[in-house]
C-alpha cells in the first residue's frame, strides 16, 4: 500500500487526455449497481485507451478471431492509470463485470437516451513471458461517438485518478464540460438530479434529506474539484425556503495552482475488511478513499476487538459501529492493536447508535434464507466469503457457527444482495 502524502508534486507533461462526449458527461444510472469510484475511473481509462488506438484489434492476443473485434490493454497498464495497486486484481475485474451490467441515462437538450457502458470485457492470462491482457468492446450504436466525438470535452486522466471520491470525479467532469461557457455556468438541474449524477447510485435509490446530500457529498466535492485546473462554486436555487435547484459557477485555475497530490492508491485487502462489517462495495471505496488510512485500520482493529470480546453484548450492526467510531475519531492517536479492555473500546462498547430497524429485519430474514439451504450450498457461500474476505478466514473455518462470522456472513450477503 502507498501512502497518500499531502505534498504538493508538480503535474507531469503527459497527462494523458482524451475526448469525452458531451453526451456521456453526467449519466445517471437506471439498472444494473451503483456506479462506483472504481468504476468511473476504469471506464475513462478505457475510453482515453480506445481512443489512442484508434481501432479495434491492435495488439490483439493470438487465437480466438473475435479477439481482432476489440481493444486491448494489458491489465497492469489498466491498474497503474486507474491508481489501482494491488496484487489482487478481484476488484479490479469485479469492476469490469459490473460496468457491463449498468445501464446509464443521459438527458439534454438534443433529448434522452439510454445505453450500457461496456458491450463486452475478456481476460486473457499470461502465458510464456506474456502479459495478462484485458479486451473490452463498446456498443455498435455508441462506439463511433465515444471514439471519435464531434462535441466533447477535454478530460485529463491525471486529474480524474488523482481524485479521491465518487463525487468529486462526476463533478469535475462535469463542471469541465462548461468551464468555457461565456456565462461559466453549469447547467440548471434539480438538487435531485445531482444526486443521482454525484453518488452514482441508481435513479430508484430513495434520497436523502438535502442538507445531508451536501453535507456528506456536495462539500467533499466541490473541495476535491478545487485542488484541480479549475474552480467550483455552488449555486443554491430556491423556492421560499427550500432548496429546489443547483447548478455551478466554473471558472479556470490560475497556472501556479496546477498542483495536486499523489492520486489515491485502492487497496482492496482494506476494502474487503469494510465490506466485510456488511458495507456494500461503493461505500467502502468511498469511505477508503475519503479517510485517512491508519485511522481506518485502527478503527477496523477497534470494531473487529469490540466484537470478539465475549463480556459485551454481541453488536446488533458493526458497520453502524464502524461508521459511528470512525466519525467519531474514537482510534484516533492508537499506536498498538487495541485490546478488548482498552479505553478506546470501552468508548465504542458505550456508544449505542439509533437501531436501524429495517436492517435488522433484513438481516434477520437473510440469515432464515441461509440456514434453510442444504448444507453444500451454505458450505459454498461460506467459502465465496472467505474468499473475498480473507481476514476472517481462521475464525470463519475454525468456528463458522459463531456469532462474530454469522454477523459479519450475513452483512456480506446483504451487501451481494444489492450489488
Amino acid at each position: 500500500m502507498k501512502s497518500r502524502k499531502q505534498s504538493l508534486v508538480v503535474v507531469p507533461a503527459d497527462i494523458k487526455e482524451f475526448k469525452k462526449a458531451n453526451d456521456i458527461i453526467a449519466p445517471r444510472v437506471s439498472r444494473g449497481g451503483t456506479l462506483s469510484l472504481l468504476g468511473r475511473k476504469v471506464i475513462n481509462v478505457l475510453l482515453y485507451h480506445t481512443q489512442r488506438l484508434g481501432a479495434p484489434g491492435v495488439g490483439a492476443p493470438q487465437g480466438d478471431p473475435v479477439f481482432q473485434t476489440l481493444y486491448w490493454l494489458p491489465l497492469a497498464e489498466l491498474s497503474r492509470d486507474a491508481a489501482y495497486d494491488s496484487e489482487d486484481t478481484a476488484l479490479l475485474k469485479n469492476t469490469l463485470v459490473k460496468l457491463q451490467d449498468i445501464k446509464i441515462i443521459t438527458d439534454n437538450a438534443a433529448g434522452f437516451s439510454s445505453d450500457v457502458l461496456i458491450a463486452s470485457v475478456k481476460l486473457v492470462p499470461g502465458q510464456r513471458g506474456n502479459r495478462t491482457m484485458v479486451g473490452w468492446g463498446l456498443h455498435p450504436a455508441s462506439e463511433a461517438i465515444l471514439r471519435n466525438p464531434e462535441l466533447y470535452t477535454r478530460l485529463s486522466i491525471y486529474y480524474l485518478t488523482s481524485l479521491h471520491t465518487t463525487g468529486g470525479v462526476a463533478l469535475y467532469e462535469t463542471c469541465k464540460r462548461y468551464v468555457t461557457n461565456p456565462s461559466h455556468l453549469s447547467r440548471r438541474e434539480k438538487w435531485e438530479w445531482w444526486h443521482d449524477v454525484l453518488t452514482g447510485l441508481p435513479v430508484t435509490h430513495e434520497k436523502p434529506e438535502y442538507k445531508y446530500f451536501k453535507r456528506d457529498t456536495l462539500k467533499t466535492a466541490i473541495a476535491e474539484v478545487n485542488t484541480t485546473d479549475i474552480r467550483a462554486e455552488l449555486i443554491e436555487h430556491k423556492v421560499g425556503r427550500r432548496i429546489v435547484e443547483l447548478q455551478f459557477k466554473i471558472i479556470k485555475a490560475a497556472q501556479g495552482s496546477l498542483e495536486l497530490p499523489p492520486p489515491p492508491i485502492i487497496d482492496t485487502k482494506l476494502i474487503n475488511r469494510i465490506q466485510a462489517l456488511g458495507i456494500v462495495q461503493k461505500e467502502a471505496e468511498d469511505i477508503f478513499s475519503s479517510n485517512d488510512e491508519t485511522l481506518i485500520r485502527a478503527t477496523l482493529d477497534l470494531v473487529e476487538a469490540r466484537g470478539l470480546d465475549s463480556s459485551l453484548p454481541s453488536l446488533a450492526s458493526p458497520a453502524g459501529f464502524f461508521r459511528s467510531a470512525l466519525r467519531g475519531r474514537y482510534a484516533d492517536g492508537q499506536k498498538q492493536k487495541p485490546t478488548a479492555k482498552s479505553g478506546a473500546v470501552a468508548k465504542l462498547a458505550a456508544l449505542k447508535p439509533p437501531p436501524d430497524l429495517e436492517l435488522e429485519k433484513a438481516r434477520r430474514a437473510e440469515l432464515k434464507r441461509y440456514d434453510e439451504l442444504p448444507e453444500d450450498q451454505r458450505r459454498d457461500l461460506l467459502d465465496q466469503f472467505i474468499a473475498k474476505n480473507p481476514a476472517f478466514a481462521p475464525s470463519a473455518r475454525k468456528l463458522p457457527n459463531s456469532r462474530v462470522v454469522r454477523e459479519s456472513l450475513v452483512g456480506w450477503l446483504l451487501a451481494r444482495r444489492e450489488a
